[in-house]
């Protein structure tokens, strides 16, 4: 494979990443991947509660750079757990361009929602949501597992340990915090 694009990410995502990474590129698409995702999780807050304004945009931007960085060196160190031998980078570039069917799939909910959609209609399409979600996670696993050099297993399991072990009780302390603010 000559040219990894984002083209090929959604047939050959372990191929796509494998050849990103030994070209040392599409960072800085994973680093705008990772921020327009938290813009669209940040659109998502708006429409149920506009009040705070557009402040929340600029901070759902922000969180979802600093995510992209935090999960990236997180995987690096539970990675190690499983053998996983990944720069951070390598992960990052590899979350990204993960992100990248679920950035997608939530950008659209959040464009149907707002365009006036009877949200009951929706809920007839749940199964669409949920294959693309499905395919999403697929693709981010094989991602993982490329950047990783592990199996598909072991990246999932990565993934499982770095969720249970880092990710609950960081956002327990954000939700402890916030009920004292």
């Amino acid at each position: 494979m000559n040219q990894p694009s984002v083209l090929t990410l959604w047939y050959k995502p372990a191929q796509t990443m494998q050849g990103l990474i030994e070209n040392g590129r599409g960072h800085r698409l994973a680093l705008v991947v990772a921020v327009f995702f938290g813009l669209v999780q940040a659109g998502r807050v708006y429409m149920a509660n506009p009040e705070p304004g557009y402040a929340g945009f600029a901070l759902g931007s922000l969180a979802g750079l600093l995510g992209l960085y935090f999960l990236a060196w997180l995987l690096r160190n539970f990675g190690r757990w499983f053998g996983g031998q990944a720069s951070q980078q390598d992960l990052r570039v590899a979350l990204g361009w993960g992100l990248l069917p679920w950035l997608f799939l939530f950008l659209a909910l959040v464009f149907v929602l707002s365009s006036g959609a009877d949200a009951a209609a929706l809920a007839n399409y749940y199964w669409l949501f949920f294959l693309g979600f499905l395919y999403g996670y697929v693709i981010l696993l094989l991602s993982l597992a490329a950047a990783l050099r592990v199996s598909v297993w072991k990246a999932f399991f990565c993934l499982m340990v770095t969720f249970l072990v880092s990710i609950f009780p960081f956002t327990l302390l954000i939700q402890i915090f916030v009920s004292f603010v």
